[in-house]
């Protein structure tokens, strides 16, 4: 016998989503229809014509500014495609069912087209088709984009396109959801549904005058609550179920696996792979255990909130009605108290699972660590880690203890409210006239005896919870002192963790700069080199459009003083409209020259230079030319540095006679030198006067 299938089973379903169809934003699109006759089909072309527009105002202002811009991939400008009239009257019949409106307006195609068949026989024996005029061609192509222009407007741009051009199912599948996720919003909206509608209950409190009224509100409160844990049940249920799946997975794959261990006729590469396969299984357990806890720690949270408003408009709705009016609205409040200690802490147990789990990760990250110098900072930060995880466990376990006493709190005002009803039971005795009404007080009696030992019960009871009470407070006190000490050791901690780190940078202040200062200096000479290499490629480029003419120029030689005669000049061929005089001074003028040499020693640097720097340019063309030019205009050789000067003196020039006999005597007692020394001086003075211009090569 088969199975019925579930009732909420979602199989063969598929989810649509609820902006499948949503147009983001308008666009102009531009159909194009032509008759193709090679293929013998219709020739579809679609242009969207708001991003061409787009894409040429954006490429306008870049072209001006040497940029570029390209669209962005994903925003297709054109589509093409080629379509039989099979094809085309397949379309039609999908957009018609989207809109019964472009059921007219699909223009009639004729049964053959030309180029293709009928499918009989002597069609394929005997090809004659149909001939239409060009006219007619025409005319069906304008139909067309007329048609696909009405059903891009009904029927929207993102289905028309898809229905035309899609070409695999990727496009397909952003109209479906997936189901898990699809269930999962589901159920998730279910439960803030259930929420929303707990909170309008609760904002009716307000508008209740009357205990009999608020009693009908505190009814709609529960089973609002009570719908509220079912949607909240059942999808942190669904959110849980994967994880237990995979944690009942990988406990029985490594039970399996402990048990291939055991035979003892495996190899030791066998044996090793078999226990990293163990471990492995073993943290996905453990992974999937955690994310247990953290589910579990939501769910409660939720419902912790809910008692959490419920007791809270409860407790302001106390303070508006009297004692005695209350009375009958105290035993839910009771109830109330009581569900939300309950709930509370399972919320406290569950964090602090995930506290211990989260302690001993910490512990074995600390134990996995070598024992090396570059790990004490890792010890040391996760020391702290763990301290501070340890408080925050202090913290919960306190809340924990403080939830449990609420509890016995709660059964302890149930149990003296219980007592004090049955004390303040009152019994009337009527009198007695015969015998068998004795007998029916005897019962009374002895039903008043049976609410003494009830109240004896409840006592006993209230006794436990007290003993109980006692060891909560005994409890606290003793995980107070445990806090304290770790405090005092997360504080000693932290202040040992800041002097290292001050020392440290005491120590290492000057070691700090100067790495900061290396580290800045790497950046210049890296931007410094960066920017040699773009300086260098903009040369390259601009001797490779626009060659430069290359200049040779000689050292300049010393200024000549003006009172120095003029030579004989040599004239040089005129090969540029200026011309080069070269000076060659006779004996005599070079006598006449050494005094005012000297004498113009002390103003030479206040003398401007009167020669002017004379450019030769050389034809590229012309080698010979080039040649003579390269023998009569050689670069001189730099001079030697001048002679260092004596001390002068004033002197009295009364008549040149003295004048002359003082200059001989300051050259005879300042130069030691040999005659060959004067010789070689000379000569390399009148080397610096022949050459007082500047030449240039340019090729």
């Amino acid at each position: 016998m088969e199975a019925d299938p579930q009732p909420d089973s979602l199989e063969g379903w598929v989810a649509v989503r609820e902006n499948a169809f949503a147009e983001p934003e308008p666009h102009k699109l531009r159909f194009l229809v032509g008759w193709n006759e090679i293929e013998s089909k219709f020739a579809v072309t679609c242009h969207n014509r708001t991003l061409q527009e787009q894409q040429r105002g954006a490429a306008g202002p870049a072209a001006g500014e040497g940029g570029e811009e390209r669209p962005a991939p994903e925003q297709q400008q054109s589509w093409a495609g080629l379509f039989s009239a099979q094809a085309l009257l397949g379309v039609h019949r999908q957009l018609a069912a989207l809109s019964e409106g472009l059921e007219p307006c699909f223009p009639q195609l004729p049964p053959v087209l030309p180029g293709q068949s009928s499918g009989s026989l002597w069609t394929l024996l005997f090809p004659s088709g149909p001939v239409l005029e060009e006219a007619e061609l025409e005319a069906l192509c304008r139909g067309l984009e007329r048609y696909l222009g009405w059903a891009l407007e009904l029927c929207g741009r993102r289905v028309v396109l898809d229905s035309l051009f899609a070409q695999d199912q990727q496009h397909e599948a952003e109209y479906f959801e997936n189901l898990h996720e699809f269930r999962r919003k589901a159920l998730k909206g279910h439960l803030v549904r259930a929420k929303e509608a707990l909170r309008r209950v609760l904002q009716k409190h307000k508008n209740t005058d009357t205990m009999m009224a608020l009693m009908k509100v505190y009814e709609e409160e529960d089973e609002a609550f009570q719908e509220l844990v079912t949607m909240a049940t059942q999808f942190y249920q669904y959110l849980l179920q994967p994880f237990r799946d995979m944690r009942e997975l990988a406990t029985l794959y490594r039970l399996e696996i402990l048990k291939s261990l055991q035979i003892g006729r495996l190899g030791p590469k066998r044996i090793e792979a078999l226990q990293k396969e163990a471990e492995d299984w073993t943290e996905q357990a453990e992974e999937a255990v955690c994310s247990i806890q953290d589910i579990t720690v939501n769910y409660f949270k939720e419902t912790v909130t809910a008692l959490a408003a419920m007791h809270k408009q409860m407790e302001q709705d106390r303070k508006r009605f009297g004692h005695a009016t209350w009375a009958s609205a105290s035993p839910r409040l009771e109830n109330l108290k009581y569900m939300l200690a309950k709930e509370t802490l399972q919320h406290m147990r569950a964090r602090e699972l995930c506290l211990n789990h989260k302690r001993t990760d910490i512990r074995k990250n600390m134990e996995n660590l070598d024992e090396q110098e570059e790990n004490i900072a890792l010890v040391e930060k996760l020391e702290i880690e763990y301290y501070e995880t340890q408080l925050e466990l202090y913290n919960v376990q306190f809340e924990i203890l403080k939830h449990e006493e609420m509890l016995l709190i709660t059964q302890l005002d149930t149990l003296r409210r219980q007592i004090k009803e049955k004390q303040d039971e009152v019994v009337y005795y009527d009198t007695c006239e015969n015998p068998e009404e004795l007998q029916v007080i005897e019962q009374t009696v002895g039903q008043h005896c049976a609410c003494s030992s009830e109240i004896t019960t409840l006592r006993l009871k209230t006794q436990r919870l007290e003993a109980k009470r006692g060891t909560i407070c005994a409890r606290r006190a003793y995980l107070r002192n445990k806090k304290d000490q770790c405090e005092e050791s997360h504080r000693f901690q932290l202040q040992q963790a800041q002097e290292n780190t001050k020392r440290f940078h005491q120590h290492h202040s000057i070691q700090l700069k100067r790495d900061k200062m290396k580290e800045e200096e790497k950046k210049k000479k890296a931007w410094i080199s960066q920017e040699r290499q773009k300086t260098l490629e903009r040369l390259k480029t601009f001797k490779e459009k626009c060659p430069a003419e290359f200049v040779l120029k000689t050292s300049r030689s010393q200024p000549r003083s003006a009172k120095q005669p003029q030579g004989i000049s040599h004239q040089t061929p005129a090969l540029s409209p200026q011309r080069v005089s070269i000076t060659s001074p006779s004996p005599k003028q070079l006598k006449s020259t050494r005094p005012a040499q000297a004498r113009s020693l002390k103003t030479a640097c206040g003398n401007t230079p009167s020669d002017i720097a004379v450019q030769i340019f050389v034809p590229a063309g012309d080698p010979k030319q080039q040649k003579h030019n390269e023998g009569l205009i050689m670069p001189p050789l730099p001079p030697p540095p001048p002679p260092p000067l004596p001390v002068c003196q004033p002197l009295p020039l009364k008549t040149s006679v003295t004048t002359k006999d003082q200059l001989l005597r300051l050259n005879s007692e300042g130069s030691t030198e040999s005659a060959a020394t004067r010789r070689l001086d000379d000569s390399s003075k009148r080397s610096v006067n022949n050459y007082t211009g500047k030449y240039t090569n340019a090729d």
